[in-house]
């Protein structure tokens, strides 16, 4: 089979499942340049050149976007895939190409975040709503990560049941073999916006710190929630804040340092930082919201704790801190289910199962327009 994999965001997962599908296919992945060259560590990008054939596309403006939409339909038509797999992205571009070739070939639609985070990212995507709609509504097959999503996502949209399918979020990173020094050290990483729930890591580490426990608190990353809790976290001496964007070559350090990383959303869909903590081998305790609790698994490789809540965030986390065997068990647990169920040859392989589904899918939809042609 050849597979187009077009994707100007999430470069490391689109990477990633590049490789793995490259084993089995003939894969072209279509990258944003300036998205890989923060998303992929330098030894991933080595990987990828040598790996599936690579087209790097410059960021998508307003005065290259027709440029950039014809090169994308030529290196398609070039190409000739039998399948077209889209993360879906807040750009135009995808959207267009196939609205040229009029959807011509199957169309495949990763949808990493079904409804709008609240936000900055949340307005963004509102304003993509129509291109959104518009791809979502000609995919032959649209793929979310975990089946609580799925589950709830058809009932939204009963008609989109049967082209929806549920395929894990690979896992990110690497496995990391060493063990922190420590175990008192909690990670929130990624981009701060408001429904990451930092107010919320926040008061659990002052609660650990009244109890007379001694964490050490990593807030890594930067956003726009960052700033209104900019001077509290100058106030408390436990919290390291690194308050920029995280290059990939750093992520190792900052995750082996971690004894668990914390995910305190208050609403989601899923997450790609627990992808990362997996593939670092790292548990993670959450809230249980979104399809998070399809992925932490508590008392395997996590622990989950209702949303919105300081206390039973901040009891999760000593437990780690006092409970050696516990946190023995679920550091095992994440490492375990990593590299299994969130295993790239895994992904691959259930990709390709829905890639054939909407083959299929695709053929039954044009049959009733090519039987009236063949009446004529």
């Amino acid at each position: 089979m050849r597979v187009a994999l077009v994707s100007f965001h999430y470069a490391e997962y689109a990477s990633r499942l590049a490789m793995a599908l490259s084993a089995r296919h003939e894969v072209l992945l279509i990258l944003d340049a300036a998205n890989a060259q923060y998303e992929l560590s330098s030894s991933l990008r080595e990987a990828v050149v040598e790996g599936p054939h690579v087209r790097w596309f410059p960021r998508q403006r307003r005065l290259n976007a027709p440029f950039e939409l014809a090169r994308l339909l030529w290196t398609l038509r070039g190409f000739r895939p039998n399948v077209i797999h889209v993360q879906e992205v807040y750009r135009g571009i995808p959207t267009g190409a196939n609205d040229v070739l009029r959807y011509s070939i199957p169309l495949l639609l990763t949808a990493h975040d079904p409804l709008p985070h609240s936000g900055l990212l949340g307005r963004r995507a509102v304003a993509a709503v129509p291109c959104r709609a518009r791809l979502r509504a000609h995919a032959d097959c649209v793929i979310v990560h975990g089946d609580r999503l799925r589950n709830e996502w058809s009932e939204r949209e009963p008609d989109l049941r049967p082209r929806l399918a549920s395929v894990p979020h690979g896992v990110l990173g690497s496995s990391v073999a060493t063990t922190p020094a420590d175990p008192s050290t909690f990670l929130f990483f990624g981009r701060i916006e408001s429904y990451k729930g930092l107010e919320f890591f926040l008061e659990a580490g002052k609660l650990l710190v009244q109890r007379g426990l001694k964490p050490r608190l990593i807030v890594a990353g930067t956003g726009s929630d960052l700033d209104v809790h900019r001077a509290r976290i100058g106030q408390m001496p436990w919290v390291e804040l690194v308050d920029r964007r995280i290059d990939a070559d750093e992520i190792p350090h900052l995750f082996a340092r971690s004894s668990a990383i914390v995910l305190p959303y208050t609403d989601a869909t899923q997450s790609g930082v627990s992808a990362m903590a997996f593939g670092f081998g790292r548990p993670v305790i959450s809230t249980n919201v979104g399809g998070l609790p399809d992925v932490v698994r508590d008392g395997y490789n996590g622990l989950l704790v209702h949303p919105k809540d300081a206390e039973a965030l901040a009891e999760a986390m000593s437990r780690l801190i006092v409970n050696d065997d516990l946190r023995k068990r679920l550091t095992s647990g994440a490492s375990d289910y990593g590299s299994s169920e969130l295993s790239w040859d895994l992904i691959a392989r259930q990709t390709t199962a829905v890639y054939e589904s909407a083959i299929i899918h695709h053929r039954r939809s044009r049959l009733p327009a090519q039987s009236r042609l063949a009446d004529r």
